[in-house]
């Protein structure tokens, strides 16, 4: 047994640690409340000794009341841009936009209608910062670079749980799939309570993955949870490989395991449906029937979509650009394709001079910016570009939404379709820390 009480996994870090309900300590009697003085002090000593001293997190909790989702879909038509927030990686839910602090010490979530802060919650004595997050309709859970997992809650931005993970590597993930909050750790998988951080189960890789970097994760039907992983990422003398793991979410046994081309470009095509394309083979795209029992190749198609980008309702999207005549990159088709088959179903050419940014599906509908050619030399100019709405079935133009002008930042490649949530749509730079677009209804 070790500090998990879990025999024979070897791994640092154990259940999340609530943190303590005020309300329950002054109901206690004097002597318990000494007695919780104490073992707080103890547990303040032992971080001391095990992390160094650090300052309390800095917790502003709700300014005001909870938001109201701005819809409870996808906006059928868009028809105003609400809110230019500032920042990169970004996630919209309930009417919240919530993304890393300036600093990259926590996180903040922001109401989309006036712009101001709801709450924020940061770590300032994490020298390493967020590595990454994921959000749900009831929690944030963040990754530091010190290895440390917080669970924060939507509505409060008050802290509900952390846990220590430590590792070897300098990458860190985590997915919300199924109430459970992934995470890799060295040599292996692991799963916490998305709202306790009660540890779960831990999946150990096979021996040959003993540095494992976690793409995503999947919660399908049938308690079944799909991650893919890279294996030996960060390795100079060890195979890097990809692998598909097929978990029971309940007990955490391995299912199956099978390896698969690049997890990175993997899109869920339908409930039980994986596409991925092959960067070593293009333009080869696998096409995975999956379930409990396994993962089976139904069809290897030929079309020229290993750039696949978006997937949902049985249509993966991908953006094109068949010319391919210099280092611009200018993607002037978005093409589907039945993710059952592989066959192209619809194209959508822009306009001469025109190109799109990487598109998104959401409630059968196909968000994507159409927007001027743009090269190095557009840095400092003012474009404007359209929103468009199409028939994620037939490609149909629905709406169109003209968007603000906005100035080419260094370093552009373009404006993308971040997310679709809650009855609003987030449009921003590609691989820039710039403005982004909240349109609504």
């Amino acid at each position: 047994m070790n500090l998990l009480g879990e025999p024979g996994v070897g791994l640092s870090g154990g259940p999340g640690t609530p943190v303590p309900n005020v309300a329950e300590a002054r109901a206690v009697t004097s002597g318990q409340v000494w007695g919780l003085l104490i073992v707080l002090l103890l547990l303040t000593t032992s971080q001391v000794w095990g992390h160094g001293h650090q300052p309390r997190d800095v917790v502003t909790g709700a300014l005001g009341p909870f938001p109201a989702a701005l819809g409870s879909a996808a906006p059928v038509a868009p028809e105003r841009v609400v809110r230019r927030p500032s920042g990169f990686d970004e996630a919209l839910v309930h009417g919240l936009y919530v993304r890393e602090t300036d600093s990259s010490s926590g996180m903040t979530a922001v109401d989309v209608r006036t712009g101001r802060e709801y709450w924020r919650y940061e770590r300032p004595a994490s020298a390493a910062g967020v590595h990454t997050y994921d959000v749900s309709e009831r929690t944030v859970v963040v990754v530091f670079g010190d290895g440390r997992l917080v669970g924060v809650d939507l509505r409060t931005g008050k802290p509900l749980w952390h846990v220590d993970i430590q590792h070897a590597t300098s990458f860190r993930t985590t997915e919300l799939a199924g109430g459970q909050a992934i995470t890799e750790a060295p040599g292996a998988v692991r799963a916490f309570a998305e709202r306790d951080g009660r540890s779960l189960w831990t999946v150990r890789t096979p021996k040959s993955c003993t540095d494992v970097l976690m793409i995503t994760a999947y919660a399908l039907p049938g308690h079944l949870t799909l991650v893919p992983v890279a294996c030996n990422a960060a390795s100079v003398d060890k195979d890097e490989y990809n692998l598909l793991l097929g978990i029971d979410n309940r007990t955490g046994k391995v299912l199956w395991q099978q390896r698969t081309a690049a997890p990175r470009l993997m899109v869920k095509g339908g409930a039980h449906t994986l596409v991925i394309p092959d960067p070593d083979n293009p333009p080869a795209i696998h096409i995975l029937d999956v379930n409990r029992r396994g993962a089976t190749a139904r069809t290897l198609t030929n079309a020229d979509t290993w750039d696949a980008v978006a997937a949902g309702g049985g249509v993966v999207l991908s953006a094109i650009d068949p010319g391919d005549r210099s280092e611009e990159v200018h993607d002037t088709l978005v093409r589907a394709y039945g993710a059952r088959d592989g066959h192209l179903a619809w194209q959508l050419r822009a306009p001469t001079g025109q190109e799109f940014g990487f598109p998104e599906i959401a409630d059968g509908r196909v968000y994507v910016v159409r927007q001027p050619f743009l090269t190095g030399t557009d840095t400092g100019r003012r474009i404007r570009a359209d929103l468009l709405v199409l028939d994620s079935d037939t490609g149909r133009p629905l709406h169109t939404l003209p968007l603000p002008a906005m100035t080419v930042p260094d370093e552009n490649r373009g404006l993308d379709v971040r997310a679709v949530a809650d009855g609003a749509v987030s449009i921003g730079w590609r691989d820039h820390d710039g403005g982004v677009l909240i349109a609504t209804d």
